[in-house]
């Protein structure tokens, strides 16, 4: 069982798309603990659990997280359970005195920034930006963490600049490039043009740096063509991973997803009594139920959303799929298409180790590593 934690609802930055409810929640300790307990109980069969310290900002409860991982190794060495850790931060509270602790316990973290656009919507409380700030300690963070994955969020405000917030991130040494669409935007069609001709620029993009042998990781285009080479597997394997990885609220109640984190209708148990099966199955089969407008949609079998369309409306559980995500998925899978087929033709080697060799991460972690070394 792979946790997330949301140590605290707090945070020292107030970034326009943020879907948390920011206030003074926080894990105490015993939550924490609990929530170790609860995860290597529910993981017996494989004897490792994942951590990932999530917030609000995590790093205003360092404390905790320093606290967590010594009990967790403690239980490592009683009972020989495995923990893994990852944490994503918004960076602003990073140092090299927690980046030496990451690395002694290999923990890897997932920097939010939105390269050229981190000013327009990632701002602190007083309105002021943090892009000088963080410009400094991305050279830092990847001197001790060359796989730190640069995470991002595309706003309907700044969408003419997607492309480059992917090249900033890449010309600043990340190789694990994620670019999220903030859903709760106010989209319209006009935006939807210009993220298109964005997209057609990352994909652009994506064959040229594969050419150039440089291996990396760029969401969104990976991901769909992971959700071709899957097929029917796709959305069951989607599915299974959501039902292993849930989110502990500060209270330590469980949730299937972080987005319903806080609704407390939407709770499935909490980490001293264990999941509540019967609301997990409920969830489960109402979030399974198709929403009418996927039916008959082609891309039903790789969409990120035709298996979880859950909504709270205050009253009841129901299926929704806003507009904005079907047009994405739309409008995304056709260009990504485009750049594995161009790829795959021109029997690009880089490009199909990389999809079609199973082996090909733990193969690409070895090379690095004798490069580093």
């Amino acid at each position: 069982m792979h946790l997330s934690l949301h140590l605290t609802n707090s945070c020292n930055l107030n970034c326009k798309y943020c879907f948390v409810k920011l206030g003074p929640e926080r894990m105490t300790k015993e939550v924490a603990q609990a929530a170790v307990k609860f995860a290597v109980e529910n993981s017996q069969s494989t004897h490792t659990s994942g951590l990932l310290f999530y917030g609000g900002e995590p790093l205003l409860e360092r404390q905790l997280i320093h606290d967590t991982v010594a009990h967790t190794q403690n239980i490592k060495k009683e009972t020989g359970h495995n923990f893994y850790y990852k944490m994503t931060t918004n960076g602003l509270l990073l140092d090299e005195d927690f980046l030496k602790f990451a690395k002694e316990i290999n923990l890897t973290i997932g920097f939010s920034h939105d390269g050229p656009a981190q000013d327009d919507c990632r701002l602190l409380p007083n309105g002021k930006g943090i892009a000088h700030i963080l410009e400094k300690k991305i050279p830092l963070l990847l001197s001790y963490q060359p796989y730190a994955i640069g995470m991002s969020v595309l706003d309907p405000s700044v969408v003419h600049k997607g492309a480059d917030i992917a090249a900033f991130l890449y010309k600043k040494g990340f190789r694990y490039i994620t670019l999220n669409i903030n859903y709760s935007g106010e989209w319209t069609m006009e935006h939807l043009a210009v993220l298109e001709q964005e997209y057609k620029k990352l994909a652009d993009m994506y064959i040229k740096w594969t050419k150039a042998e440089s291996k990396f990781y760029l969401s969104p285009i990976d991901i769909k063509i992971v959700s071709h080479l899957k097929g029917d597997r796709y959305i069951p394997d989607r599915r299974q991973m959501a039902r292993n990885q849930l989110s502990v609220a500060p209270d330590g109640k469980l949730y299937s997803a972080s987005r319903f984190v806080g609704i407390p209708q939407l709770a499935i148990g909490d980490v001293f009594t264990g999941v509540d099966t019967t609301m997990q199955e409920f969830l489960s089969k109402k979030g399974a139920d198709l929403h009418e407008a996927c039916k008959n949609c082609a891309l039903v079998d790789r969409c990120n959303y035709s298996y979880d369309s859950l909504a709270w409306d205050g009253e009841s559980v129901y299926t929704h799929i806003p507009p904005i995500q079907c047009a994405h998925e739309q409008l995304l899978t056709p260009i990504a298409d485009m750049v594995a087929e161009k790829l795959y033709k021109e029997r690009n080697a880089l490009f199909i180790h990389k999809h079609y060799n199973e082996n090909y991460p733990i193969v690409s972690l070895v090379e690095d590593r004798s490069i580093l070394s």
